[in-house]
């Protein structure tokens, strides 16, 4: 039996089956063809799961170790939620406004900008959005100007991931 990739006419045979004087024909994906089909499928689940209105959160963060720290926290407690990362202003902006995440953790310092300041814009044209400031800067001014923006403040040096998913599951119990 001979297999061949009928993806948009590839044709390409990527395994035979004994015995191989069988000539029978089955067709499937390539092993390329089909990877580019999981993801194609993956793309589409995304897009319909946010047209459904599940529970979005945009993590703004520099450090890809935290934000990756962070989202599997998350991902662990609530597998139902959306997550997407952003680890600069500009690419939170394009994230806010293509996914409008109901609830955003927002490191104080970013590349070329600053989570005070982006959380205000933010706030100025979704009010609604929750906007948690989740940042190492433990200063009394950035805990005070994060109070005028900002619903909630968590400093990385004494908040428990506990603190963060209890924060969370109090949001997600509200606004469902």
């Amino acid at each position: 039996m001979i297999r061949v990739c009928c993806y948009k006419g590839c044709g390409v045979v990527y395994g035979e089956i004994e015995p191989l004087s069988d000539k029978k024909e089955t067709h499937g994906l390539c092993p390329k063809h089909y990877e580019m089909s999981l993801k194609k499928l993956k793309s589409e689940m995304q897009n319909l799961w946010d047209k459904t209105g599940a529970f979005k959160v945009l993590v703004v963060e520099d450090s890809t170790l935290f934000r990756q720290l962070l989202k599997e926290k998350l991902r662990e407690q609530f597998p139902s939620i959306g997550i997407y990362e952003a680890r600069d202003g500009e690419e939170a902006l394009q994230k806010v406004e293509a996914f409008r995440p109901d609830l955003i953790f927002m490191d104080i310092r970013l590349p070329e900008g600053n989570g005070l300041d982006l959380t205000k814009k933010i706030k100025a044209v979704h009010p609604n959005m929750i906007v948690t400031i989740l940042t190492a800067y433990d200063l009394p001014e950035y805990r005070e100007a994060s109070q005028q923006y900002a619903d909630y403040f968590f400093s990385k040096g004494s908040a428990t991931s506990e603190n963060i998913l209890t924060l969370v599951q109090s949001i997600l119990s509200t606004s469902g």
